[in-house]
Parts: C-alpha cells; sequence; structure tokens
C-alpha cells in the first residue's frame, strides 16, 4: 500500500448483481522507517470471554457482505469480516458493534466509515497537538481513497477493550471534503462503494505511518483544515506516534507479537459462507502455534518477493485482496466477469495449475502451487468465497499494478501468521509472514 499502512490493501470489491469485480489493494509508499516503540494503549478485560475458547480468539466470516447489499442485490467475493464494538471513551453502556468490518493484513489501524454508526458511540475528535486543528487521514487504495476524521474510542474484539484507540472515520461530515493530495482514483467513501463497513487492519507494523510521520509532513497521510475551509485548503502535517492509528492487536496486553488467520479449506465450485478464526499472538498460546511453519521477512513497505513466469516481482500476502492478482499472457480474461481471468482449452472452459515462489527478504524460497479457476464457468451468483478466483493488477491504480498478490484465496486451507515488526519467533525477527 501507501506508507505504513503498508502494501496492498483492498477496498471490497462490490458484486453487482451476478457479475464481479476483482480487487486488489492499496498503492505503495517510500517510507523506509520502522517504528517498534511499545503501544501505549490501556487495555482491561471487563468485556469478559469470547465467543470462542480463549479471549485471543476473534471470529470471522467470508459472506456476501454489509447488509445494505442484501437490499440492493449486491454482494462481495473473497472478503474477510469480523464484528467489532466501538464505545465512548470511558463507558460500558453507549457502546455500538460494527459487523462486516474487513480484516486486513495489509493495512493498519481501524477504520470505520461514518454511515455505518448509529451514533450510540460518541467518539472524542483527535487534535493535532501543535495547531490544535481536528487531525483528517487521507487513505489511498489500489482502486481509490477515502477520507475522514482521527477520533478515539474504546473498542472491543475476542474479549478485549482497548480504551482510546485511535480509529479513522471515514466520511465523517466534519471532514468536509479530501484535499487533492489525498484524491487517488474513485472515492469510496460509502459502504455501497468500499464493500465494508471498515477495516481491522493488522499487517506487520505497529503504527500506520511510524516515525516517518513524527518529523515530516507526507502528503497522503495526515492533514489539519482550516475551521471554514476544506479541499484545498487543508495541508498534510506531522504526527506524533501517539496520535496516529496503531495496530489493535500491538495494543493488546499479551498476545500482542501479530496474528494467526485460520480458515478452512474451501471446495473449488466455492461456498456461500466461510468461517474461519483470527488468533491473536503468534506461538503464544496452543491455538497460534507455528508448528513447522517458515517465516518469510517483508520490507518497510511490506513486500517480499514472488518468482513467477520467469520474473521476480514484488510481492504481498494480503488478506484484503479478493482474489490472486498477477499479470500473465497465457490466460484470457473473462467474457461476463471481465475483471477475472478465465482459462479455456480450445475454447472450453478449464482450470489452470500454477506454480510460483515466494521470496522472502531474508532469501527464503518456498514454491507454492495454486488454481485459477474460470470464474464465468463457476460463479453461480451464490458464491461468496471462490478459492480460484484471479485477475490481472492492470486495473489498479500506480505501483500496485505491478505487485503480485496472492490474495484472501492463499489463506484458506493454511494457517497464516503475520508477525509484528520487531518481534521474533522461530528464530525470524518481523516484520515478517509465516505460513
Amino acid at each position: 500500500m501507501r506508507l505504513r499502512m503498508n502494501i496492498f490493501t483492498a477496498i471490497a470489491c462490490v458484486l453487482a448483481a451476478a457479475l464481479l469485480a476483482a480487487c486488489g489493494g492499496g498503492g505503495f509508499g517510500g517510507v523506509a522507517a520502522t517504528d517498534t516503540t511499545p503501544a501505549q494503549i490501556a487495555q482491561s478485560s471487563s468485556a469478559g470471554p469470547s465467543s470462542l475458547a480463549g479471549s485471543n480468539a476473534l471470529p470471522v466470516v467470508v459472506d456476501a457482505g454489509p447488509g445494505i447489499f442484501f437490499f440492493t442485490g449486491r454482494k462481495v467475493l473473497n472478503m474477510l469480516y469480523a464484528s467489532v464494538t466501538l464505545c465512548t471513551p470511558g463507558s460500558t453502556t453507549a457502546c455500538e458493534t460494527i459487523d462486516h468490518v474487513q480484516v486486513d493484513t495489509g493495512s493498519v489501524g481501524l477504520r470505520i466509515l461514518a454511515p455505518a454508526l448509529t451514533g450510540k458511540a460518541a467518539m472524542a475528535a483527535s487534535t493535532e497537538p501543535v495547531s490544535g486543528s481536528p487531525l483528517r487521514q487521507c487513505a489511498q487504495f489500489a482502486d481509490g481513497y477515502t477520507w475522514g476524521s482521527v477520533v478515539t474510542a474504546d473498542v472491543k474484539m475476542a474479549g478485549q477493550v482497548l480504551a482510546s484507540l485511535p480509529v479513522n472515520l471515514i466520511a465523517d461530515p466534519a471532514a468536509g471534503t479530501a484535499p487533492p493530495s489525498c484524491v487517488s482514483g474513485p472515492a469510496k467513501n460509502t459502504v455501497n462503494l468500499f464493500g465494508a463497513n471498515g477495516v481491522l487492519g493488522i499487517g506487520s507494523f505497529v503504527r500506520d505511518c511510524g516515525s516517518a510521520c513524527v518529523g515530516d509532513a507526507v502528503s497522503g497521510m495526515y492533514y489539519v483544515c482550516p475551521d471554514a475551509g476544506t479541499g484545498s485548503l487543508c495541508r498534510s502535517t506531522a504526527v506524533p506516534l501517539d496520535h496516529q492509528l496503531l495496530n489493535p492487536v500491538a495494543a493488546l496486553g499479551s498476545d500482542n507479537n501479530g496474528v494467526t488467520i485460520d480458515i478452512p479449506p474451501v471446495p473449488a465450485a466455492g461456498v456461500a459462507m466461510a468461517t474461519g478464526t483470527v488468533y491473536f499472538g503468534v506461538d503464544t498460546q496452543s491455538n497460534n502455534a507455528v508448528g513447522d511453519a517458515r517465516f518469510f521477512t517483508v520490507d518497510s513497505i511490506g513486500t517480499l518477493q514472488t518468482s513467477y513466469g520467469g520474473q521476480l516481482l514484488r510481492a504481498v500476502i494480503d488478506a484484503g485482496s479478493n482474489g490472486y492478482f498477477f499479470t500473465t499472457s497465457s490466460m484470457a480474461t473473462c467474457t461476463k466477469n471481465k475483471a477475472f481471468y478465465c482459462p479455456a482449452l480450445g475454447g472450453v472452459p478449464t482450470s489452470s495449475p500454477e506454480t510460483a515462489a515466494i521470496v522472502g527478504r531474508n532469501g527464503l524460497s518456498q514454491t507454492v502451487g495454486f488454481t485459477v479457476d474460470n470464474v464465468d464457468q463457476l460463479f453461480t451468483g451464490v458464491q461468496a468465497a471462490l478459492p480460484g478466483a484471479a485477475a490481472p493488477g492492470s486495473g489498479l491504480v500506480g505501483g500496485a499494478a505491478s505487485v503480485f498478490s496472492w490474495g484472501l484465496p492463499f489463506f484458506y486451507g493454511r494457517p497464516v501468521h503475520v508477525l509484528l515488526e520487531g518481534q521474533t519467533v522461530a528464530g525470524v525477527t518481523g516484520p515478517a509472514i509465516g505460513f
């Protein structure tokens, strides 16, 4: 992605009627600085036990998307969702639970769309310390951008409570319109366009921008705007670490070195719903044990490499992308679902077995097999999880178009560990991805 929001986060792809849209992730930034500063967020366990065994277990689901889609005949494909609860800071009753928050390993921080809130939880506005002006944030994705405010809320997830967590409130009316330097592709400031009620960014970094935004005003990240002005009157601003969006996992009192995502296998024909679990922590409990998993380090913007088709490409392993994204001349795109690949042999729809090697920045390499299915043949309008969905990256914005993305289908049937920067497991220090 861009900056510390990192790699390749997808805005969920909205499907209109029976036609699918492929959605990869965000653009790329050039920030090289990391931030392993310990999180300074208060935590309690007053929310009680999780609905699964252990307070480190967050239930997740791949389904047809937010409720509004049911009424408009729309759905999403291969998007992983969880529910989080937001409360007025200090309150245990002024709370509301937000369902269908996209789980994303390619970004950092919690982002909620204002239209998904009822107003029961009153979040406190965050200000830029020097000017005292309300803090705004831009998020640039590979298929568009969002704009909103930075607020604080008490956040509950998997039986844990994080007090006064910074949250990006997308499409907050108080934020006005986005400045020109934020605009990248179409705006994604509604639930219908975003495909989710928010994003739970649990990637490999502690902050969404880190030390790069402390000393400099970085375009496309944090902004302040005059009280009476919006748009072009907004200016980029530097932001202290404790005002930046924070990886919620890093804020936990325990099981805070990363996450383990466990989704059972999905049949080739797809299913209407797939369930799984995000376990907080990597090798901290029996439910997130790494076993014989190998860890592949990523660079400061979250990329590793993939060798495919005779090329060594920048690559990401990203639960926020709704398919495999790569470029090949050996497969045509679909006739009906034009954004996807539809392999065929002699004009007959087929499946194409593929192999590629994932190469960590630590030099570790592993060949991985995957299958690209003919989406026109398989998709009936019912499936929410389709493991053979793949698409060219040419429709994505900026540098993301040339990246090989191992999207959510890569997660089906294998535990994937996301290790935070500065944390060490199995002799490897993060940021890293293990499987």
